[in-house]
């Protein structure tokens, strides 16, 4: 009998991930990926969830660190089948690996090279210490090093007080703060009225400072606007 989605994740996709260390604390299913597209002048809400949002490890009492998409698809299905759809979820949470699988076989995109691979056997779907690696040279940082610690800073209040979008922008953010790159000495982050720039800005700092790297902020606001 073909499995249907729902259980080629349950009983292909997961024992295998499981098996090469993307354990459970590692993994983030059905994670809202939607957005607002402008349509002949008038806005249109477009839905979509990811099935596993895939995080790095962290210490204890930290927050593990997004840092991949793998799309799931019947066993049946081309393996290639959600890569495109993966590909959009990506970019909206801000992540640089890209999978689609179909419990069988897998396919891989990563940003930073612009290239996909060819179709491999899932057992050999990378492990979080390979992607941690590449993700280090990609974004030419260090995880182990103090100046990537904000990263992995708790939210104050806790996850649910800050949506897909806002997290996006944190993580971009801090991660620039944290690159070994030369030249990377200010951030600019442009945001739609009503997106949250005053809780984006206010979990910034708290996480830089639970981290150790801040002592004084300057917190400039129109009071007018």
């Amino acid at each position: 009998m073909i499995l249907n989605e729902a259980d080629t994740r349950a009983k292909l996709i997961d024992p295998k991930i499981h098996n090469i260390g993307w354990t459970e604390d590692l993994i983030r299913r059905e994670t809202t990926a939607g957005t607002i597209e402008i349509i002949n002048g008038r806005p249109k809400r477009k839905n979509g969830r990811t099935d596993y949002l895939l995080c790095l490890p962290s210490n204890d009492n930290e927050t593990p660190l997004a840092i991949a998409i793998l799309e799931a698809k019947k066993e049946d299905e081309h393996a290639t089948l959600g890569l495109g759809q993966a590909k959009e979820y990506a970019k909206r949470l801000h992540v640089p690996f890209v999978f689609s699988t179909n419990g069988h076989l897998f396919v891989a995109y990563d940003e930073f090279l612009g290239k996909t691979t060819e179709e491999s056997l899932l057992e050999s779907f990378p492990s979080p210490e390979k992607l941690r690696k590449l993700y280090e040279k990609g974004k030419g940082l260090s995880l182990k090093k103090e100046p990537s610690r904000a990263l992995f800073m708790p939210y104050q209040g806790g996850q649910s007080e800050r949506r897909y979008y806002q997290d996006a922008a944190i993580r971009a953010a801090l991660e620039k703060i944290a690159s070994q790159k030369q030249g990377w000495n200010r951030v600019l982050l442009s945001l739609a009225t009503g997106s949250g720039k005053t809780r984006i800005a206010v979990q910034l700092l708290h996480k830089l400072e639970k981290s150790g790297q801040l002592k004084r902020a300057l917190f400039v606001c129109d009071t007018i606007a």
